[in-house]
């Protein structure tokens, strides 16, 4: 996400490109109700029971398994790990849709890691992180949505 934000601020990607490619990215990732199945976690009953408690409650996935004790923390931590392993990094994701060419995705990103490492920390930063840039992109898709 910091490094959409930083081609958002650097006026490499449109807002509209950024919240499409986040929109993917978050469509296209692991869930981990799945991911707690595959590794064997869960059982499929336990996995409606979270689900069932989930739609009644404002509460995430491992908030929920946890407090029925299905999961430990550590279980929804190592989870979380695998999703983000298998999620589609930001960056090819605009690249498999067509915002930025592989060749920019490289350059830009050569230019990002440079940038953190002369200590613009996106964390810490909230100028690096234009938030108006961010309310803009999202100001910019709603009128076009």
């Amino acid at each position: 996400m910091h490094f959409g934000l930083y081609l958002l601020r650097q006026e490499r990607i449109s807002g509209p490109q950024f919240i499409q490619a986040v929109s993917h990215q978050l469509q296209t990732r692991p869930q981990i109700g799945a991911l707690a199945i595959e590794t064997r976690r869960l059982s499929m009953r336990d996995l409606f029971k979270i689900l069932s408690m989930q739609s009644t409650a404002n509460k995430s996935f491992g908030q929920v398994a946890v407090e029925l004790g299905v999961l430990s923390s550590d279980d929804v931590r190592d989870l979380l790990a695998i999703q983000l392993e298998r999620t589609t990094p930001l960056g090819e994701v605009l690249v498999e849709l067509g915002a930025i060419s592989p060749q920019a995705y490289q350059r830009e990103m050569r230019a990002f890691r440079v940038g953190m490492a002369e200590g613009a920390n996106p964390a810490h930063n909230v100028a690096f992180l234009e938030i108006e840039a961010i309310e803009a992109a999202f100001a910019n898709y709603e009128l076009i949505a």
